[in-house]
């Protein structure tokens, strides 16, 4: 059976269009320049640089930003508009969709200026995770996987990383627009559990289906698909002759979403379940699950040897400077 969760592209469509709105937001440009030719003919003064960076990130020129702001932070690095074209440099990168050099710029501006306005905000938090969440697979070739069939550790160092950020910073302007991020970003990574279990059924892997669906069930509830979850492991405890566990996980899915399909399924699995096996029984049998016991390697058998071979241990002969006759004679 299958079951899908479709991703939601106008909310990474909005988060992408809100990190470029904060970013060109907290630059605060007051007019536009035809900004410097392609041969960047720099500017005598830290503060001139700096300028000239933050309007090339206004005209979304990023490389060129880039490369100004660069320059102050190399040429003049004690001055205080270092630290500010580092900040420039980090939001260049991600307005050039450099999502994962972008996280990196960020987590390292908030290890180098721990007072900055913008650390101590969360702002600057808030973007490490943003980038993460960009840097995810998408599925926007039909001649690669689907995105939930793909590696999802960018999304769940995302989700540490908003963590992170609700620990440090739970009174932060962006909070709402974080806890909206982490339902996504649940979503995304339930559709991929959800993927992986039913992987594991098609190929009558019930036991790592289980594991998958009640983790999931553990980590991701209250996302809109709890019926879809709960559904998946109720027919696969039946499939593993899990009886009591099937027939509770149905009954609570009939009380909890009456009203889901997957609801009105439950109750054609309990009468299923009563007709072949009769009425609850918290004594019944429950089959064996444990993993097998991996045996032991049978030692050697002397008798079974080659000619002339031992299972004790050969002492190592001594380098003499010649090569033994075997191998000479190997070479002839």
């Amino acid at each position: 059976m299958t079951t899908r969760i479709p991703r939601s592209l106008p909310l990474q469509a909005s988060i992408r269009d809100l990190g470029v709105a904060l970013l060109c937001g907290w630059l605060s440009l007051a007019g536009c320049s035809d900004g410097p030719s392609l041969s960047l003919n720099y500017a005598s003064t830290a503060k001139d640089n700096y300028e000239l960076a933050k309007t090339e990130f206004r005209d979304d020129d990023y490389e060129e930003a880039i490369r100004y702001a660069e320059f102050v932070r190399v040429r003049f690095p004690f001055s205080r508009y270092a630290v500010e074209a580092e900040l420039v440099i980090a939001r260049s990168r991600f307005g050039n969709r450099e999502y994962l050099s972008a996280q990196d710029a960020f987590r390292q501006f908030a290890r180098l200026h721990p007072t900055h306005e913008h650390v101590k905000n969360g702002w600057i938090a808030y973007m490490v995770a943003v980038s993460a969440y960009m840097a995810a697979p998408e599925t926007t070739n039909i001649l690669l996987p689907k995105h939930y069939q793909r590696d999802q550790s960018v999304l769940e160092e995302a989700l540490t990383a908003l963590q992170t950020f609700f620990d440090r910073y739970p009174t932060s302007p962006r909070v709402q627009d974080a806890k909206t991020l982490r339902d996504d970003i649940q979503r995304r990574l339930l559709e991929h559990e959800l993927y992986v279990a039913e992987y594991y059924l098609n190929r009558d892997l019930a036991e790592s289906a289980i594991g998958r669906l009640e983790a999931a069930s553990r980590r991701y509830p209250g996302l809109g698909f709890d019926a879809n979850v709960m559904f998946l492991l109720g027919v696969t405890y039946l499939r593993v002759e899990e009886v009591e566990l099937a027939r509770d996980t149905f009954a609570e899915l009939q009380m909890r979403h009456p009203e889901h399909s997957y609801g009105a399924q439950a109750k054609v699995y309990l009468q299923h379940i009563y007709d072949r096996y009769g009425p609850a029984d918290p004594n019944r049998a429950r089959p064996d699950r444990s993993l097998p016991t991996p045996r032991r390697p049978t030692e050697a058998n002397p008798k079974m040897l080659p000619r002339g071979a031992t299972s004790e241990p050969q002492a190592r002969t001594p380098h003499t400077g010649a090569e033994p006759a075997v191998a000479l004679r190997s070479l002839r």
